[in-house]
């Protein structure tokens, strides 16, 4: 036992390591921040999707008129959610290294829109593909704005800009300043696309698709809960994870958002949405069906914990519980932590593979009750309510046998009489005889 407690410490420190050099990586943050800064953009356009195509037939016939109008918020909000990744992606990444924040975004939008290009609309006249700005681009958007940033950044180091005097004003001096590393980033791209030939935009975005593909189908969707559950067990949180994931969560669910506008087949299943409704109710661990069969606990302790932590794991918080009971690092717990998400998985992706029950397509705050996200998610199915309840008590099932065996013995050592220690003050029972 000693040995195996050695060796888990040791991996524990390892995964603590990692995980701190993941999570101050700045292109990493930087990746992080752009993608989180877009999701309000993407859930107004959300809404505005879910009113386009309303869960009641009644209301659809009353708003086919004005269906296109209603789209149109969408279509400048996520259809082109590249755009805005781009922006707050470079912002980040500037900000990291002391560059201008405004600046250095700036012409890391206008070189991504120098890559995507124009296009010969039919009337006459030119346009912007809206498909570059979309999902279609959201890879291409990333790295060119850690690349334009990094080249600025080289720029300003060797001060290969245009310096004016001290008297001039801030704002002037760091519009000035910006030309020469501006006109690079530009020139590069525009040398790179339109003379050499290379579709930046097409390429990276094949480059991707492996990654998207590995990561929406039931071997990855299973090797993400166990990694997260595994890391949980450990007490290190699957921050620097998550946050690798979330390009490839915002791509799948920009593309399903696209595909319901255009009234087209959903092609992914496991966006963030399909994890935090359906898999990981409650937080990670499927922890909801625990808190629910804690509140009738016999032991006090579990069942105060279990009324503290109700509330935050219905809005999908189980930091209380996870400390509170504890699970992290509790051996007696971890089976069912590991075994009801990857439960939860299978049975989700079988109902959405099959078309029992709709895929996600819209963003929603996280932090709602499973069933109301479960059911705005999916566009309003009714089916995706039933799947969510149906893993809700099968999380509740494979928790039981284990909650009720903790329950039990911690429930006996607080009905035990107390141990009173022998006090050495005190004289030997055979001297109180007479």
């Amino acid at each position: 036992m000693r040995k195996a407690a050695v060796a888990a410490g040791g991996v524990k420190a390892r995964l603590e390591g990692l995980s701190r050099a993941l999570a101050s990586q700045r292109h990493l943050i930087a990746i992080r921040d752009g993608v989180i800064g877009a999701l309000p953009l993407v859930l107004i356009g959300s809404v505005f999707l879910l009113l386009a195509q309303p869960p009641s037939a009644w209301m659809q016939d009353r708003l086919a008129p004005y269906v296109q109008a209603i789209l149109v918020p969408y279509r400048m909000l996520g259809g082109l959610v590249a755009l805005y990744v781009c922006f707050g992606t470079a912002r980040s990444l500037a900000r990291s290294h002391g560059l201008d924040e405004l600046g250095a975004p700036l012409l890391a939008v206008a070189s991504y829109l120098v890559a995507v290009g124009p296009s010969t609309l039919e009337g006459g006249g030119w346009g912007v593909p809206a498909e570059g700005l979309g999902a279609g681009g959201l890879f291409a958007a990333l790295a060119i704005a850690l690349g334009t940033v990094e080249l600025q950044r080289v720029f300003a180091r060797r001060r290969w800009t245009i310096s004016l005097p001290d008297s001039v004003p801030d704002a002037i001096s760091a519009s000035f300043a910006a030309i020469v590393p501006g006109f690079a980033c530009v020139a590069s791209t525009w040398l790179l696309v339109h003379v050499l030939g290379v579709e930046l935009v097409g390429l990276l975005a094949e480059a991707a698709r492996p990654l998207v593909g590995a990561s929406d189908s039931l071997p990855g969707a299973l090797a993400l809960v166990l990694v997260d559950s595994a890391m949980w067990l450990l007490g290190v949180h699957p921050l620097a994870v998550l946050a690798a994931v979330k390009p490839l969560w915002l791509s799948m669910l920009a593309e399903n958002m696209a595909a319901a506008a255009d009234g087209l087949p959903l092609p992914h299943i496991a966006t963030r949405e399909f994890f935090a409704w359906f898999v990981w109710q409650g937080g990670s661990g499927g922890t909801l069906g625990a808190a629910l069969l804690l509140l009738r606990a016999r032991s006090t302790a579990l069942r105060t914990v279990a009324r503290l932590g109700i509330v935050p794991s219905l809005c999908n918080v189980n930091e209380p519980l996870l400390f509170g009971i504890p699970i992290v690092m509790n051996p007696r717990l971890a089976v069912p932590f590991v075994l009801s998400p990857l439960a939860s998985v299978t049975t989700a992706w079988i109902a959405m593979s099959t078309g029992l029950v709709a895929r996600p397509r819209l963003d929603v705050l996280w932090t709602l009750p499973s069933p109301l996200g479960a059911f705005l998610a999916t566009g309003g199915d009714d089916a995706a309510v039933a799947l969510q309840l149906f893993n809700l008590g099968l999380a509740m099932a494979i928790w039981w046998p284990f909650v009720r065996r903790l329950d039990r013995d911690l429930a006996a050592k607080e009905g035990a009489p107390p141990v009173v220690p022998p006090s050495e003050d005190l004289p030997p029972a055979a001297a109180l005889q007479p």
